[in-house]
């Protein structure tokens, strides 16, 4: 299992309208910012330890990468992602912090 991060997720204006998840754990797909259009994307791992609908916005997770392929070592702080909202077709945006 890779190793964890703390990350702060920053939701887009359409999730904040719709309202904010209510779930404590999700998987989606995240690339990382400024990368060419079409570029890989991982499925990322949210944790939440309170939803994010309680927590407002931006929200705190632990994250990590769920494929043992994926760029473990690209998520330093100071990393920044996009995270695909399913509930919006939108992009969050997610800033490693630890």
């Amino acid at each position: 299992m890779s190793a964890k991060h703390r990350a702060r997720i920053t939701w887009s204006p359409e999730q904040v309208r719709a309202g904010l998840p209510v779930f404590t754990k999700t998987t989606d797909p995240s690339w990382f910012l400024g990368e060419e259009a079409g570029a890989e994307g991982w499925s990322l791992v949210c944790h939440f330890s309170e939803p994010p609908r309680s927590q407002g916005n931006p929200s705190l997770a632990e994250v990590r990468f769920l494929m043992p392929e994926a760029p473990h070592g690209r998520l330093t702080p100071g990393t920044a992602l996009e995270l695909f909202e399913p509930a919006t077709q939108r992009r969050a945006r997610v800033d490693v912090i630890e």
